[in-house]
């Protein structure tokens, strides 16, 4: 098994891996209420695992997760999400650090919000890929490319994505069961608010389903990508 976090590796051992392969993945999710029986964190969690699980069969290297996301469940308890020119002006200050230390490839996968988190961050990496391009052709220096992504636009099955229903209940089931507590749905009055009644049918075997299909198609589309250069 390949040792891809970033945190855990020495300054030698991470110019080794880049030399290697240029690759690396950025994990962000947020820090939002996912219902009374799943954690707040599940987004970054499951962004985390996810790029782990994919590194380790594309190799790169994998950054510690952001928790930081924005627009979701504002004003609920345990949500804690920032305003987007934020958190978009966080990632752009990590893709241009990740540019300078060399890498070719800088892969974003959000586990919050894609239809809002992902096109925001896609926004950015294509306004900063566009000027570094035309900085590249003024100074003749190579650029990296900055690709995002997300776990459930990949998913081998139908719905595609959820908040704190049967999706994002399974995969948690099966990432961190130790987190989710199914017990809280039968004994508090307000168990469904704010999520999915599906959650009550999720499975640990769901989940796992369900991730290790996202890994295996997302890997195989960073590698038809990267290896077209």
């Amino acid at each position: 098994m390949r040792r891809v976090k970033f945190e855990e590796r020495t300054a030698e051992e991470i110019a080794a891996a880049r030399a290697e392969r240029s690759l690396v993945y950025v994990p962000i999710g947020s820090l939002e209420f996912h219902g009374c029986h799943l954690p707040v964190g599940l987004d970054t969690m499951h962004a985390h695992a996810f790029c782990v699980a994919v590194a380790e069969k594309t190799g790169g290297v994998v950054l510690p997760p952001t928790y930081w996301g924005t627009q979701g469940h504002e004003g609920w308890e345990g949500s804690m999400l920032l305003k987007e020119d934020v958190v978009v002006a966080l990632m752009r200050n990590v893709v241009e650090v990740l540019a300078a230390m060399g890498y070719e490839w800088i892969i974003i996968v959000t586990g919050h919000h894609p239809d809002v988190q992902g096109v925001l961050l896609r926004e950015m990496a294509e306004e900063w890929m566009a000027e570094a391009k035309a900085e590249g052709k003024a100074e003749g220096k190579a650029k990296a490319k900055v690709l995002v992504m997300d776990p459930f636009a990949v998913q081998p099955i139908e719905p595609v994505l959820d908040h704190g229903g049967l999706v994002e209940t399974s995969l948690m089931l099966h990432l961190r069961g130790d987190l989710v507590d199914m017990a809280r749905l039968r004994t508090k009055e307000d168990a469904f608010k704010g999520v999915a009644e599906s959650c009550v049918d999720a499975t640990r075997k769901e989940g796992k389903v369900r991730f290790e299909g996202s890994v295996e198609r997302l890997a195989a589309k960073v590698e038809e990508v990267v290896g077209k250069g």
